[in-house]
């Protein structure tokens, strides 16, 4: 079969060294099959091979050619992957371009006032907003997916282009060379791709990776610091949601940073004596958990079981104890943090195992749930919700230190940012007119069925140009783009959701069974508790 037709002054001896896959010398599969199988892998990706991989081969089909087929399939993926940047790079520089046209042919003598969002910078993140709900990305991933189209796009990467194009390059080598021709000059650029870009398409991503780097640590010290300087921009902190009620904290951080942080918590941890029953992952975890939170009196909970400590509160925070006296041994150094949990009334009173909603997390096992319930720092609030739905009907009035009833009923109703897709918890996000207050009109009331949690970016992006937001009884917010696209942001469920209502609660949570274990009430945890929530409520069930 013949080579693929990449024709580009830059990619000259790209092809005589595809069929080594690896530097060591290891031949590719397509190589060593049979003859008789066709190389697919080969082929240009185009509608002709696209025809013949849609056909699943026979049951028998050796795995020379099921393999040749995979192969196929991985530069038709590529070359779609490169042809949809293309389409990103021409969506935003359509968006910017159009807005600074209207900008530069406005007459202030007879056209109306520019808008406070007609600015490029607006039209452009107006346009990334309607890409990620598209694609159903987050915020950072649909800038980070432009930047990536942007950079494909200049005429410097022309040839990474082209091989993208031709299904030569996977997404992950893309964005290695995007990112590796960031802060260069178009010469320095050009050397790049002579020096790496003929082996790119037989390497690994890794083998990739470190001959880029080899480049450029031969770069001039000026280009080495703007690069960095342009990295510790994107410095930031993270959670991602695991299963079993855990998380992974990420911290993107310089170099430095990051290796004295990690110096610092081993030394703590290796502080432990050797006969701590901890591994040493494990005291890693527990001493950044100490050095972090020691201000709000607390410790993790391994560092309590260690010092012995681990029941002196029957009532402990979910991974985290009150701080023996006299503070952690491991750690030296008090703040106050708030966190939101909804949490069923059969779950907290012990009837019921349903999970708990952690706000900007997720849902959290019924223990932990009630664990921070009955913590004695805990502020409880009334919530009702659809039985069928789980959403938030109601919101009670009683509270310590009440903020507004209306703030807390929109927030609990949603949960997060009422923009389609946005995880920002609704207490961090300010509470938004739908229809715009306007007292001389009498429009705008300022109520339940016309305010909603937006976070600050999404906030700005409703006022933007073509932006339509519209609220339905049920809370649920309908969002219209600039190009007439239309997305649903729906209250969050927050209690537990029942196939059908019922009014069966089961077992009264105020005298439950001692077959199943003692209520908390009846574990002492208890009076102050049961006041508190007493308190808001006339008498159970809601």
């Amino acid at each position: 079969m013949p080579r693929p037709s990449v024709d580009h002054p830059k990619l000259s001896g790209v092809h005589g060294r595809l069929d080594h896959m690896f530097d060591t010398g290891t031949t590719t599969s397509a190589s060593t099959a049979p003859a008789t199988a066709t190389r697919w892998s080969e082929m240009p990706p185009g509608s002709a091979v696209v025809a013949v991989l849609e056909r699943p081969p026979d049951p028998g089909a050796p795995p020379a050619e099921r393999l040749e087929r995979i192969g196929a399939f991985e530069r038709v993926i590529n070359s779609l992957q490169a042809l949809q940047s293309c389409e990103i790079a021409a969506l935003v520089e359509g968006a910017e371009s159009t807005m600074a046209r209207h900008i530069a042919e406005h007459d202030p003598a007879t056209d109306p006032p520019l808008g406070l969002f007609d600015t490029v910078p607006d039209a452009l993140q107006s346009i990334v907003a309607e890409l990620r709900l598209m694609l159903r990305l987050t915020t950072g991933s649909a800038w980070y997916r432009v930047d990536e189209a942007r950079g494909l796009s200049a005429a410097e990467l022309a040839p990474v282009a082209e091989l993208a194009r031709a299904g030569l390059l996977s997404r992950s080598k893309v964005l290695l060379l995007v990112e590796a021709a960031a802060d260069l000059t178009p010469e320095q650029t050009e050397r790049l791709l002579t020096r790496v870009l003929p082996k790119a398409p037989g390497q690994t991503t890794g083998q990739l990776r470190a001959a880029i780097r080899r480049f450029l640590t031969g770069l001039p010290d000026g280009v080495r610091a703007r690069r960095r300087e342009r990295r510790t921009l994107d410095r930031g902190v993270r959670v991602q949601a695991e299963a079993d009620g855990m998380a992974t904290l990420r911290a993107f951080l310089p170099a430095a940073a990051a290796t004295g942080i990690l110096a610092v918590v081993d030394q703590h941890a290796r502080g432990c004596g050797s006969a701590d029953p901890r591994g040493m992952d494990a005291r890693r975890a527990d001493a950044l958990v100490d050095l972090v939170l020691r201000d709000t009196g607390r410790v993790s909970a391994g560092t309590a079981l260690a010092t012995g400590a681990a029941s002196a509160e029957p009532t402990e925070v979910p991974g985290l104890a009150s701080a023996p006296a006299g503070g952690s041994p491991f750690v030296r150094n008090t703040v106050r943090v708030n966190i939101h949990v909804t949490v069923p009334l059969d779950t907290l009173t012990g009837a019921g195992d349903e999970p708990a909603e952690l706000a900007g997390f997720g849902p959290i096992p019924a223990e932990d749930a009630r664990a921070l319930a009955f913590d004695p720092a805990s502020v409880w609030n009334r919530l009702v919700t659809d039985p069928v739905t789980g959403k938030v009907l109601d919101h009670g009035t009683q509270r310590y230190r009440p903020p507004a009833d209306l703030a807390r009923l929109v927030r609990s109703r949603h949960g997060c940012c009422a923009h389609p897709g946005c995880r920002t918890p609704a207490h961090r996000c300010d509470i938004d007119h739908v229809v715009p207050f306007d007292p001389v009109r009498a429009t705008g009331p300022t109520s339940a069925g016309n305010t909603a949690p937006l976070c600050r970016s999404h906030h700005r992006l409703k006022h933007m140009p073509g932006w339509h937001v519209e609220m339905r009884p049920n809370g649920t917010l309908v969002w219209t783009t600039p190009s007439g696209h239309t997305y649903e942001a729906q209250p969050s469920p927050v209690g537990p959701v029942r196939a059908e209502a019922g009014p069966a609660r089961g077992p009264s949570p105020w005298a439950r069974g001692e077959a199943s274990g003692p209520s908390p009430w009846a574990r002492g945890e208890g009076a102050d508790a049961r006041d508190r929530f007493a308190e808001d409520v006339a008498e159970p069930p809601f």
